[in-house]
This record gives C-alpha cells, sequence and structure tokens, in this order.
C-alpha cells in the first residue's frame, strides 16, 4: 500500500492534467522495517525482486485499473524509505513547466531541490525534524523539482516515499469516508492537510 500510494499521487497527478500516456518505473526499496533491521535485512548487497512487472504497478491499477503502469524493484541495504525513478510517456509534448503544474495542483505532493541541500533520502528526513515533524514523518511525496526533465514527449523524475508517513493522511481520509463523518473528498483531504501540516514546506 505505501509503494502504491507514491505511485498513484504522481501518476493521478499527471493524469488529471491529460499528461499520461504509460508509466514505467524503478522502484528502490528499503530492505526492512528500521524496527526490524536487527533482525534480517541485506548488507553489501541488492537484492532485485523476481518478477516483472513487480506488485507495485497491479497494486496502483487496482485502485485505477487504466493506468499503464510497469514496475520494477530492487531491495537497498538501507531503511528510511524507497525513492522511485519514472519514465512517462506524455500524451503530447508538454514543457517541463506544464508538468511542474500538474504535481503542483496535488496537496499531497511536495518539491524538494538539490540545490538546496537536499540531495538524499536522509536529508529529507532531516527537513522533516528540523520542521517539528512526529517522528520525522514526510506524509506528502517528496519529488526532486531540479531533477525532473522533459525530453521530446518523455517525461523523468524521482521521489521519496516516507513508508510509515505516507499512509497516515490517506488513512484519516478513508476512516472519514467509511464512517460516514465525511461525504466530501475534497474537504476531507484539506481537513487532513491542515491537522497534519501537510504541504507546509511547499515553496
Amino acid at each position: 500500500m505505501r509503494a502504491r500510494a507514491g505511485s498513484i499521487r504522481s501518476a493521478t497527478a499527471l493524469k488529471r492534467a491529460g499528461l499520461l500516456k504509460r508509466a514505467r518505473g524503478t522502484l528502490l526499496r528499503r530492505a526492512t522495517d528500521p524496527w526490524e533491521s536487527h533482525e534480517g535485512g541485506i548488507m553489501n548487497t541488492l537484492v532485485p525482486e523476481r518478477h516483472i512487472p513487480s506488485h507495485q504497478g497491479p497494486d496502483a491499477q487496482s485502485v485505477d485499473p487504466d493506468l499503464d503502469v510497469v514496475t520494477m524493484a530492487v531491495k537497498v541495504p538501507q531503511t528510511l524509505a524507497h525513492l522511485h525513478y519514472w519514465t512517462v510517456d506524455l500524451t503530447r509534448n508538454a514543457t517541463k513547466e506544464e508538468v511542474l503544474d500538474a504535481f503542483r495542483a496535488s496537496s499531497r505532493i511536495a518539491f524538494v531541490r538539490t540545490s538546496d541541500g537536499i540531495t538524499a533520502l536522509n536529508t529529507v528526513k532531516e527537513l522533516m525534524a528540523d520542521l517539528g515533524r512526529p517522528h520525522d514523518n514526510l506524509y506528502e511525496v517528496a519529488l526532486w523539482e531540479d531533477m525532473l526533465e522533459v525530453k521530446n514527449g518523455e517525461l523523468f523524475y524521482a521521489y521519496m516515499v516516507d513508508n510509515q508517513a505516507i499512509v497516515i493522511p490517506d488513512t484519516i481520509d478513508a476512516i472519514r469516508a467509511v464512517t460516514g463523518l465525511s461525504n466530501d473528498a475534497q474537504s476531507s483531504i484539506s481537513r487532513t492537510n491542515a491537522s497534519l501540516g501537510v504541504g507546509t514546506f511547499l515553496s
């Protein structure tokens, strides 16, 4: 569900803007949960997931069957988060700014920049700590704005998914919907975002 949340957020933002034709992603997956890293995990190696597509693509299609996404995954020897790399065939020759605007329209995608010193997963987590987020939680997809490129109708981008935190806002919204506390998705999303501080480091 955690990797699916990141895939759905970015792909849906492009789809809503009419830009998504098909997407192919490679996921660098943390090897284990931080609280279990002493029990197993991997050291000094990478472990490719045996099947292509990996489960994250079909997981995303379980939410939106119309998404043309294929994913591959590799376990890497760290426990902080997942790193996703995507190549997207666009429906037209869009500009970089049009793509960025599509991502900006999603309140749960936040831009980070290597030029600001946010150059790795640990630096994103440190930023969350500096912001006073509980457990250094990154509720948003942290998408590197200055790495994103558009060339000849193809889009290339990367983002970070904080495995513990990314599902928290979506789960809160789901609870409101299931219990009848909110019948309007956008108002629930706005309420959840405000309570968690989602989007507070957007610039």
